[in-house]
């Protein structure tokens, strides 16, 4: 099982990648800002989406699998760490199906939804605040996980770092050179982790 769960982190964590990577390929990006809609409406925006999309679902069914691999060195912060992490990946797959299946579908009814002020993107505090709070328990649970991984001496120290680092970034973070690095260093962390 845990062979498979570190596979499936390996695969998530390099989907992730691709996904990340693909987007200003295949997508109208530049124009977001002022036309976000239209990238929703794009012709590739499901092909893409749907990538990061099942890349974040391997990663909350594979994720698990770091805590049992050394369960017997982790206390019950490590326990917690990966109850966490597990919950915001859970809540951030719940996110990417929303912009991938949603948000397209009701930019079809009407675009003005989704303007970057349009109530299904930036516009609701309800989604603003399902946003922040998904953000805020996947960056705290890598947090907590990384220290007590860190403490037990079951990993090496490089690939915890990067996922006490490149979570939050990738998380919480809004501007695009931010979470690009944290994508790197969480999905490079990750694949690292998978294969020791």
């Amino acid at each position: 099982i845990i062979r498979i769960e570190a596979t499936i982190s390996s695969i998530g964590g390099i989907g992730l990648l691709v996904w990340w990577f693909l987007m200003p390929i295949l997508l109208p990006i530049a124009d977001a800002a002022d036309y976000f809609q239209n990238l929703i409406l794009d012709r590739n925006w499901v092909f893409v989406n749907v990538i990061g999309l099942c890349s974040v679902l391997l990663l909350t069914l594979g994720f698990p699998g770091f805590y049992l691999k050394y369960s017997n060195r982790f206390k019950l912060m490590g326990f917690i760490g990966m109850m966490l992490t597990t919950t915001g990946l859970i809540l951030y797959t719940c996110i990417q199906y929303y912009e991938t299946i949603i948000w397209p579908a009701a930019a079809k009814i009407n675009p003005r939804l989704l303007d970057l002020q349009g109530e299904l993107v930036s516009g609701d505090t309800l989604v603003v605040s399902g946003l922040v709070i998904s953000g805020a328990i996947l960056a705290s649970g890598s947090i907590i996980f990384g220290i007590s991984a860190l403490k037990a001496k079951s990993f090496p120290k490089l690939p915890i770092w990067m996922l006490i680092i490149g979570v939050p970034l990738f998380g919480i973070g809004v501007l695009i050179p931010i979470r690009t690095v944290g994508i790197l260093l969480f999905s490079i962390g990750t694949i690292w982790l998978a294969n020791h």
